[in-house]
């Protein structure tokens, strides 16, 4: 018998810190939680999340690892915190620091843009940007993948919103459903 500890939010949502299970591998205790408690893997995906397995981090290619530890289901902090402090201390310097007029309105409007910013990642995180073979897009490997159509109709990330188009325009392509056909064509070339 292995103890799972959750932490956070999910210790919230499942109403208790600590389980005990017959497991071996951090796969089997999500499995544990998602078949205990209903809607807990919509929850966790509102949310990142690390496991750990006593000190190791646990990454998702690591999940079936077997392990003697207890494992730990602990929430990440994400959003910027640091832009939203540098951008209102940027903002208190352009007004009480004797500046002239154009300085002290580029030094507002950057500190003013760096606070959004900072608002904006805590509230809406970005999804990590990795191509369709599941590889950084930095790697050298995902430069030799190509899993798109030529031209107009590119296959595009899961989860973009769609263009809806009212009328005739000329835009970008996210692709809802693509087909190619080949047709016998009899004539003179």
């Amino acid at each position: 018998m292995k103890k799972i500890r959750v932490y956070g939010r999910l210790r919230k949502f499942v109403g208790q810190a600590e389980f005990e299970a017959d497991i071996s591998s951090p796969f089997e205790a999500l499995s544990f939680l998602n078949c205990n408690f209903k809607g807990v893997e919509e929850h966790m995906s509102q949310q990142p999340y690390t496991i750990m397995c006593g000190d190791m981090a646990i990454s998702e290619d690591l999940l079936n690892l077997k392990t003697d530890a207890d494992i730990k289901i602990i929430p990440l902090v994400h959003g910027n915190f640091f832009g939203i402090a540098l951008g209102f201390g940027l903002k208190f310097f352009a007004k009480k620091v004797v500046l002239p007029k154009l300085l002290t309105t580029i030094l507002s409007t950057v500190a003013t843009q760096m606070i959004f910013n900072g608002i904006n990642n805590i509230l809406t995180p970005q999804r990590d940007n990795r191509s369709p073979s599941g590889m950084d897009e930095t790697d050298p490997a995902a430069f030799a993948s190509n899993y798109s159509f030529t031209g107009l109709t590119n296959v595009a990330q899961a989860g973009v919103p769609v263009n809806l188009v009212y009328g005739e325009i000329l835009v970008g392509s996210i692709t809802v459903s693509n087909g190619v056909d080949t047709v016998q064509v009899e004539g003179n070339n």
